[in-house]
């Protein structure tokens, strides 16, 4: 309430003084005269919302001014464009008629106001949801609940590497989180268990797949991941469960998500085995492209760890440099044309 009060009071004490100082005249609202101060002062006060706006986030989410800028700046922009004539228009009746067909203009703006609200009340219950069920299988399997949250963390730095759009990071940032959520379901003496699986101790573990997106549907949330839950465990060449899929019949952003899951798990601890090295973990899954894993993900993968060890970073997934958003089609398209040059080098013998 403070900050927005101060911000309020700066933006219109900045532009104000540049309006006037640029010669602008309050008392006389002739659009020749007053477009060019008017367009400047806007400016200005474009600009400053945006700089406040920008470190309050920043500092809210402890995450770099330039990843939130990219975020914040194609929503803001086209807003600044569209506000401008509505300000001119209110500032032009209020001159003409006085102050009461202004009112007129608050209509729209507490329909908008509303609206956002409730869009956020709707967000956050839906962050609730995650967090509640997450909660739940931190009583249930503390391993895999950390696990989880890593392979989120981890999937949103891959997806964001290979210039995902921000929607789709996010959303693959949740189905990492949720990926086991499935396990729940599955009883303490399987999930912990230290001796080899049985056989149908294997079969009811690789159910969780199925276990987890049956319960997602059934709380209405994670949209598209709960596919993505659903097929984490495909492989490339078919093998994996529970369809049975391969190549590109298997989501993009799985494919993501099963890559991170399997780099998360060799690095990390188990009651029955001690984790991998970083760079152990890297030459496993390099080994497993083109079988377990798709090819051109591990490809982006090795590339992203090439710098970075995942496995040491603290706080992975937060205050990386995000590229620029790219339509999902074009990165398809190109992720397409990729993978049928890496299948026509591959020597066809092997």
């Amino acid at each position: 309430m403070l900050f927005n009060r101060a911000q309020f009071s700066l933006v219109g004490w900045g532009s104000g003084e540049i309006f006037r100082w640029l010669g602008g005249n309050p008392r006389s609202l002739v659009l020749t005269g007053l477009s060019g101060p008017l367009l400047v002062a806007s400016i200005m006060a474009f600009l400053l919302n945006f700089v406040l706006n920008l470190v309050a986030v920043s500092l809210r989410e402890d995450r770099p001014l330039r990843e939130i800028t990219r975020v914040y700046y194609k929503w803001m922009l086209p807003s600044f464009f569209v506000m401008l004539p509505v300000a001119y228009l209110m500032a032009a009746v209020y001159r003409k008629s006085g102050p009461w067909p202004e009112l007129i203009f608050l209509l729209p703006l507490i329909a908008i106001r509303t609206w956002m609200v409730l869009v956020k009340r709707i967000h956050d219950m839906y962050d609730h949801t995650i967090r509640v069920l997450l909660v739940g299988l931190d009583a249930k399997d503390p391993y895999t609940f950390g696990h989880s949250m890593r392979v989120g963390q981890y999937g949103a730095v891959l997806a964001r590497f290979m210039k995902l759009p921000e929607d789709v990071v996010e959303q693959i940032r949740h189905a990492g989180m949720l990926h086991d959520i499935g396990k729940m379901a599955i009883p303490d003496n399987i999930l912990n268990k230290r001796e080899r699986l049985t056989i149908p101790e294997t079969f009811t573990i690789q159910r969780h797949p199925v276990l987890g997106s049956s319960m997602l549907t059934q709380v209405q949330i994670a949209g598209c991941a709960r596919d993505w839950v659903l097929h984490h465990h495909e492989r490339w060449d078919g093998t994996g469960y529970p369809d049975n899929m391969s190549g590109l019949e298997i989501p993009l952003e799985t494919r993501i998500v099963s890559v991170v899951d399997a780099y998360d798990a060799m690095t990390s601890d188990r009651p029955y085995r001690k984790a991998m090295s970083h760079e152990a973990a890297l030459s496993e899954i390099a080994e497993e492209s083109g079988t377990q894993f798709d090819p051109i993900v591990v490809e982006q993968f090795l590339q992203l760890c090439a710098t970075v060890n995942l496995a040491a970073e603290e706080g992975a997934g937060h205050g990386w440099d995000r590229t620029p958003n790219i339509p999902i089609e074009e990165i398809q398209a190109e992720y397409e044309r990729e993978l049928k040059e890496y299948l026509e080098q591959q020597d066809p013998s092997e």
